[in-house]
């Protein structure tokens, strides 16, 4: 073909594109459909990676027409951004951490609460369930049957050994910051076991859970700080003391009192979102063990819960749904 000829019909292609593409269509094919855009807050623990994940693929698959966008932070900045509208969505607010905070920002109007994402999460000083009624299948016997609270512990000093403390007992507090550490400490004054027990402050949430982790699987003693939802707690049988329960905390999911004005779709199905402490150990365990990110987690969930979040949709998003799985 000669060289002008082609030209020629490349010219006559394009103005035939530009006459038949309907509105809202580049020549090129490229929608200029209206997205909006969510935000969300992507904290730093799984639960709430997996939990805004999920979201993000039904709103821009079932709903259509979102684009979601993850906001990473800690706790407070993200609840700060909250507020001032840099943030639309928190999943997971633990604000009974923050009592103060919240309440100013609720009263004021800046947030609004849409509902729990799960029951009031489980915390407090946890022991392998072994420890307590032994274990056939793994040779253990039980080496303190009558544990069963916080007040208990002053029976058991010597299965908690503090290597560099000897003839104290040792537990496993958590991470130097935590709000839950102070509450510890008032839980050893409480019950007078500061003259028997030191607190050991690992330096992380994963040493922490290596610490538990460790000693389940060599099957010895262990006491010390966790929570709910986790993998560890779905993979582990441990128990919680009495006397140990933390205040509820509230996990919640919050908006931006404007971004709820704005986007009453986006608040109507977080309304109805809603799990349970199972539910969130069942999926931690699966990024845990078996995919690469909480991306992959979400997609487990589902792919396997749909007796879960069929209920949060209407049947047309759930087919949407469905079709995108696919």
């Amino acid at each position: 073909m000669k060289r002008g000829t082609k030209t020629c019909l490349l010219v006559l292609s394009a103005i035939a594109t530009l006459i038949s593409a309907p509105a809202g269509v580049h020549a090129a094919g490229e929608a200029e459909e209206d997205v909006t855009e969510v935000t969300m807050a992507d904290a730093s623990w799984d639960s709430i990676l997996v939990h805004n994940r999920i979201v993000a693929f039904i709103l821009e698959n079932g709903y259509g027409g979102y684009s979601v966008d993850f906001i990473p932070g800690d706790t407070i900045p993200l609840f700060n951004g909250l507020a001032a509208g840099d943030v639309d969505v928190n999943m997971e607010s633990w604000h009974s951490n923050f009592p103060e905070a919240y309440a100013a920002e609720k009263e004021a109007g800046r947030v609004v609460n849409i509902g729990k994402n799960f029951p009031d999460g489980p915390q407090g000083w946890y022991v392998p369930r072994y420890m307590v009624e032994g274990d056939p299948d793994r040779g253990i016997d039980p080496v303190a049957p009558e544990l069963e609270s916080v007040a208990d512990l002053r029976e058991y000093v010597d299965l908690f050994p503090d290597r560099e403390n000897p003839g104290m007992g040792q537990i496993i507090f958590p991470p130097p910051g935590w709000i839950a550490g102070e509450i510890s400490e008032e839980i050893l004054e409480e019950f007078e076991l500061t003259d028997l027990y030191t607190a050991f402050l690992p330096g992380s949430g994963t040493a922490l859970a290596a610490s538990m982790r460790g000693a389940y699987e060599r099957g010895e003693p262990w006491v010390g700080y966790y929570w709910e939802p986790t993998a560890i707690m779905y993979e582990l049988d441990m128990i919680r003391l009495r006397g140990s329960e933390f205040p509820a905390a509230e996990v919640d999911i919050l908006m931006n009192a404007e971004s709820a004005e704005r986007l009453p779709e986006v608040k109507d199905f977080l309304s109805h979102y809603s799990t349970s402490i199972e539910v969130n150990n069942e999926f931690l365990n699966v990024l845990a063990n078996e995919v690469d990110d909480a991306e992959g987690a979400a997609l487990w969930f589902l792919r396997n819960r749909d007796d879960v979040w069929t209920e949060w949709v209407s049947e047309e998003i759930e087919a949407n749904i469905r079709a995108a799985l696919r």
